[in-house]
């Protein structure tokens, strides 16, 4: 049995607050979703809004934590308005405020609206933007379990872990473990977008592969062919099409070189162009980097001009630069922007070295 992630970061997290001794503690529920790709939590949120709040009530209980925060993406005014009705709803069955049901429990929940940004996404820098600071990452450790929002123990876990946590303490560990297939365990919320006939959100058994994914989504547009996929959002790694019968799981897709992500599957046909799509998404890294850290700033800076000007004019691409880059990337960068912000240029001339000029197969190692 493959356990699922899920559950294992739950109870890691959960402990770690819970033995907390420090007073007030705090539930935050990350729905700043900014990846591009990605929009499986705004759909939980709008359609199952009250698996979110049970699940932050839940935790808070576990936790002891007295206050919970919902910090949303500024543009999801529908998921903002599902939420404040369900909270409304929750007061006056007597889940929230004083005296919760009788007990001694006492829990409020508010939301919080992002001041904008992708790098808010990032838990610490979510934190600054909370305490009405610029919005940049912190050094960890110490980790906000410990020391988090107001210098004080947070529990802080994304909309669709907490929207699991009420339907797997309903139905129990042996329910979970067997809700995947093929030795894996667990559920997984996927957005799916790109080139499918019914992007959306799914909802699939752990351990489904890709390929039985994208049918789900009507098969890849234009009955084309299938050329790439992006299996965790904009920041995975791109594979090509052979690989689409990885099951989607953490660690299998990590073996096949690429990761879950944020959950959200890019598929990609057959004709399109790669370097283009790669540049756009090394584009967007280079815009949404917060600047503090400098190797990042100026890093994809520097990647985004030469890819534009490899593009433009059909130069050859200095991968001895680029490699450095990555590499200085990746051991600076205080976030996970700076750790991710080439992968999409490097795994297309990993298995597309064609499509790059002056790249070839072992050029991106």
């Amino acid at each position: 049995m493959v356990r699922s992630r899920v559950g294992s970061a739950i109870h890691m997290k959960w402990k770690l607050v819970r033995g907390e001794e420090a007073r007030p503690k705090y539930v935050v529920c990350n729905a700043d979703e900014s990846e591009p790709g990605t929009f499986k939590d705004r759909v939980i949120m709008e359609e199952l809004p009250h698996l979110v709040v049970e699940g932050i009530a839940l935790g808070a209980f576990v936790v002891g934590a007295e206050k919970g925060i919902i910090y949303i993406r500024h543009e999801y005014g529908r998921a903002k308005a599902a939420l404040e009705a369900e909270l409304d709803r929750a007061r006056l069955a007597g889940l929230l405020g004083s005296g919760v049901l009788g007990s001694d429990f006492n829990l409020e929940i508010e939301i919080f609206v992002s001041p904008g940004g992708y790098i808010l996404g990032e838990e610490t820098a979510l934190l600054e933007a909370l305490e009405d600071r610029r919005g940049e990452p912190r050094n960890k450790p110490p980790f906000p379990g410990q020391v988090g929002l107001r210098g004080r123990p947070t529990l802080m876990n994304n909309v669709e872990t907490l929207a699991l946590v009420p339907g797997i303490l309903r139905h129990g560990v042996s329910w979970w473990e067997s809700a995947g297939r093929d030795g894996h365990s667990g559920l997984k919320f996927i957005s799916v977008s790109g080139h499918v006939e019914r992007p959306g959100v799914y909802e699939i058994p752990t351990g489904t592969t890709v390929a039985e994914l994208i049918e789900l989504a009507g098969g890849v547009s234009g009955d084309r062919a299938l050329k790439a996929f992006a299996p965790g959002g904009a920041s995975s790694n791109f594979l090509p099409a052979e690989h689409a019968d990885v099951p989607i799981d953490f660690a299998t897709i990590e073996e096949r070189g690429s990761m879950m992500g944020s959950g959200a599957l890019v598929v990609v046909a057959e004709g399109t162009p790669l370097l283009p799509l790669a540049a756009n998404i090394v584009r967007f890294f280079r815009n949404e980097s917060c600047g503090k850290c400098v190797p990042c700033r100026l890093g994809t800076q520097k990647a985004t001009e030469m890819i534009e000007a490899t593009i433009e004019s059909g130069a050859p691409l200095d991968w001895s630069v680029i490699r450095k880059l990555n590499l200085l990337l990746g051991e600076t960068s205080i976030c996970g922007l700076g750790y991710v912000a080439l992968n999409p240029l490097i795994s297309v001339a990993e298995h597309w070295p064609g499509e790059v000029p002056g790249c070839s197969a072992e050029a991106p190692e």
